[in-house]
Protein backbone atom coordinates (compact mmCIF):
# COMPACT_ATOMS: atom_id res chain seq x y z
CA UNK A 1 0.00 0.00 0.00
CA UNK A 2 1.28 3.46 -0.91
CA UNK A 3 2.00 5.67 2.07
CA UNK A 4 0.77 9.20 1.50
CA UNK A 5 3.58 11.68 1.03
CA UNK A 6 1.45 14.78 0.83
CA UNK A 7 -0.98 16.63 3.04
CA UNK A 8 -2.78 19.95 2.76
CA UNK A 9 -0.54 22.35 4.61
CA UNK A 10 -1.71 25.42 6.54
CA UNK A 11 -0.63 28.69 4.98
CA UNK A 12 1.37 29.60 8.08
CA UNK A 13 3.67 26.59 7.53
CA UNK A 14 3.85 26.53 3.74
CA UNK A 15 6.22 28.90 1.90
CA UNK A 16 5.13 27.42 -1.48
CA UNK A 17 1.83 29.28 -1.12
CA UNK A 18 3.66 32.60 -1.44
CA UNK A 19 5.81 31.66 -4.44
CA UNK A 20 5.03 31.90 -8.12
CA UNK A 21 4.70 28.24 -9.10
CA UNK A 22 6.95 26.77 -11.78
CA UNK A 23 5.63 25.27 -15.01
CA UNK A 24 5.81 21.50 -15.44
CA UNK A 25 7.70 20.57 -18.63
CA UNK A 26 5.16 18.87 -20.90
CA UNK A 27 7.44 15.85 -21.34
CA UNK A 28 7.37 15.35 -17.52
CA UNK A 29 3.59 15.25 -17.20
CA UNK A 30 3.55 11.45 -17.37
CA UNK A 31 6.53 11.03 -15.03
CA UNK A 32 6.06 8.89 -11.89
CA UNK A 33 6.59 11.94 -9.65
CA UNK A 34 3.82 13.98 -11.33
CA UNK A 35 1.50 10.95 -11.55
CA UNK A 36 1.98 10.34 -7.80
CA UNK A 37 1.38 14.01 -7.00
CA UNK A 38 -1.87 14.02 -9.00
CA UNK A 39 -3.06 10.73 -7.48
CA UNK A 40 -2.41 11.93 -3.93
CA UNK A 41 -3.96 15.36 -4.55
CA UNK A 42 -7.12 13.65 -5.86
CA UNK A 43 -7.23 11.46 -2.74
CA UNK A 44 -6.75 14.47 -0.44
CA UNK A 45 -9.46 16.41 -2.25
CA UNK A 46 -11.89 13.48 -2.10
CA UNK A 47 -11.65 13.47 1.71
CA UNK A 48 -12.66 17.12 2.03
CA UNK A 49 -16.38 17.61 2.54
CA UNK A 50 -16.33 21.24 1.37
CA UNK A 51 -13.20 21.24 -0.79
CA UNK A 52 -13.86 21.85 -4.46
CA UNK A 53 -10.32 22.23 -5.80
CA UNK A 54 -6.70 21.84 -4.75
CA UNK A 55 -3.52 23.44 -6.13
CA UNK A 56 -0.06 21.84 -5.93
CA UNK A 57 1.32 24.70 -3.78
CA UNK A 58 -1.23 23.75 -1.11
CA UNK A 59 0.62 20.46 -0.61
CA UNK A 60 4.03 22.14 -0.68
CA UNK A 61 4.85 21.68 -4.38
CA UNK A 62 5.55 24.92 -6.22
CA UNK A 63 4.21 23.60 -9.54
CA UNK A 64 1.57 24.99 -11.91
CA UNK A 65 -1.05 22.33 -11.34
CA UNK A 66 -4.51 22.26 -9.83
CA UNK A 67 -7.39 19.82 -9.68
CA UNK A 68 -11.10 20.64 -9.70
CA UNK A 69 -13.24 17.97 -8.04
CA UNK A 70 -16.02 16.26 -9.92
CA UNK A 71 -18.46 17.31 -7.19
CA UNK A 72 -17.57 20.95 -7.90
CA UNK A 73 -18.20 20.42 -11.60
CA UNK A 74 -21.54 18.84 -10.78
CA UNK A 75 -22.42 21.81 -8.55
CA UNK A 76 -21.31 24.22 -11.31
CA UNK A 77 -23.63 22.40 -13.72
CA UNK A 78 -26.51 22.67 -11.23
CA UNK A 79 -25.82 26.39 -10.78
CA UNK A 80 -25.92 26.91 -14.52
CA UNK A 81 -29.28 25.05 -14.74
CA UNK A 82 -27.84 22.31 -16.92
CA UNK A 83 -29.20 18.78 -16.89
CA UNK A 84 -27.72 17.04 -13.85
CA UNK A 85 -26.02 13.70 -14.37
CA UNK A 86 -26.81 11.48 -11.40
CA UNK A 87 -23.33 9.98 -11.26
CA UNK A 88 -20.39 11.99 -10.02
CA UNK A 89 -18.21 13.62 -12.61
CA UNK A 90 -14.48 12.82 -12.65
CA UNK A 91 -11.96 15.26 -11.22
CA UNK A 92 -10.28 17.45 -13.85
CA UNK A 93 -6.54 18.16 -13.79
CA UNK A 94 -5.20 21.50 -15.05
CA UNK A 95 -1.44 21.57 -15.72
CA UNK A 96 0.30 24.82 -16.70
CA UNK A 97 -3.04 26.65 -16.93
CA UNK A 98 -3.19 30.05 -18.59
CA UNK A 99 -6.15 32.43 -18.46
CA UNK A 100 -6.92 33.32 -22.07
CA UNK A 101 -10.10 35.35 -21.47
CA UNK A 102 -11.61 37.04 -18.45
CA UNK A 103 -14.76 39.13 -18.29
CA UNK A 104 -14.83 42.67 -16.98
CA UNK A 105 -18.09 42.01 -15.12
CA UNK A 106 -17.36 41.15 -11.48
CA UNK A 107 -19.36 40.06 -8.49
CA UNK A 108 -18.54 39.40 -4.87
CA UNK A 109 -18.03 35.73 -4.08
CA UNK A 110 -18.05 33.97 -0.71
CA UNK A 111 -14.74 32.15 -0.43
CA UNK A 112 -12.73 29.85 1.80
CA UNK A 113 -9.58 27.78 1.39
CA UNK A 114 -8.36 24.37 2.54
CA UNK A 115 -5.06 26.04 3.50
CA UNK A 116 -6.79 28.66 5.67
CA UNK A 117 -9.17 26.70 7.85
CA UNK A 118 -11.78 28.45 9.96
CA UNK A 119 -11.85 31.68 7.93
CA UNK A 120 -14.08 32.93 5.14
CA UNK A 121 -14.15 36.05 3.04
CA UNK A 122 -15.79 37.99 0.27
CA UNK A 123 -13.69 38.38 -2.88
CA UNK A 124 -14.56 40.28 -6.08
CA UNK A 125 -14.21 37.82 -8.98
CA UNK A 126 -14.83 37.97 -12.73
CA UNK A 127 -18.06 36.31 -13.85
CA UNK A 128 -16.47 34.46 -16.80
CA UNK A 129 -13.03 32.95 -17.41
CA UNK A 130 -11.46 30.78 -20.11
CA UNK A 131 -8.40 28.66 -19.35
CA UNK A 132 -6.06 26.69 -21.60
CA UNK A 133 -4.13 23.89 -19.89
CA UNK A 134 -2.78 20.36 -20.23
CA UNK A 135 -4.59 17.38 -18.76
CA UNK A 136 -2.89 14.59 -16.83
CA UNK A 137 -2.12 12.78 -20.11
CA UNK A 138 -0.37 15.79 -21.66
CA UNK A 139 -3.24 16.74 -23.97
CA UNK A 140 -3.87 20.48 -24.33
CA UNK A 141 -7.45 21.67 -23.86
CA UNK A 142 -9.46 24.86 -23.35
CA UNK A 143 -12.35 25.27 -20.91
CA UNK A 144 -14.60 28.27 -20.51
CA UNK A 145 -16.52 28.80 -17.32
CA UNK A 146 -18.99 31.16 -15.70
CA UNK A 147 -20.36 31.49 -12.20
CA UNK A 148 -19.09 28.96 -9.65
CA UNK A 149 -16.50 27.28 -11.90
CA UNK A 150 -15.09 30.65 -13.02
CA UNK A 151 -14.77 31.52 -9.34
CA UNK A 152 -12.85 28.27 -8.68
CA UNK A 153 -10.52 28.91 -11.64
CA UNK A 154 -9.59 32.34 -10.34
CA UNK A 155 -8.97 31.11 -6.78
CA UNK A 156 -6.72 28.29 -8.02
CA UNK A 157 -4.87 30.53 -10.51
CA UNK A 158 -4.16 32.90 -7.60
CA UNK A 159 -2.56 29.98 -5.73
CA UNK A 160 -0.22 29.45 -8.68
CA UNK A 161 0.81 33.12 -8.48
CA UNK A 162 1.49 33.05 -4.73
CA UNK A 163 -1.71 34.96 -3.91
CA UNK A 164 -4.21 33.92 -1.24
CA UNK A 165 -7.86 34.93 -1.18
CA UNK A 166 -7.23 36.81 2.08
CA UNK A 167 -5.02 39.19 0.04
CA UNK A 168 -7.99 40.20 -2.15
CA UNK A 169 -10.89 39.87 0.28
CA UNK A 170 -13.02 42.93 0.95
CA UNK A 171 -14.36 41.24 4.11
CA UNK A 172 -12.91 38.47 6.30
CA UNK A 173 -14.66 36.61 9.08
CA UNK A 174 -14.27 33.53 11.26
CA UNK A 175 -16.23 30.41 10.49
CA UNK A 176 -19.34 30.06 12.61
CA UNK A 177 -19.56 26.68 14.29
CA UNK A 178 -22.86 24.97 14.92
CA UNK A 179 -23.01 23.47 18.37
CA UNK A 180 -25.43 20.79 19.52
CA UNK A 181 -27.29 21.40 22.79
Amino acid sequence: MLVAMYSILPYTDNPALREKAKPIPVHRIDSPAIETLIKEMKQLLSREQYGVALAAPQVGESLRLFIVSGKALLKADENENKKQNESALPDVVYINPVVTKISHQRSNKHEGCLSIRGKWGVVPRAEKVTITAYDEHGKKFTRGASGFLAHIFQHEMDHLEGILYIDKATELYDEEHEYEN
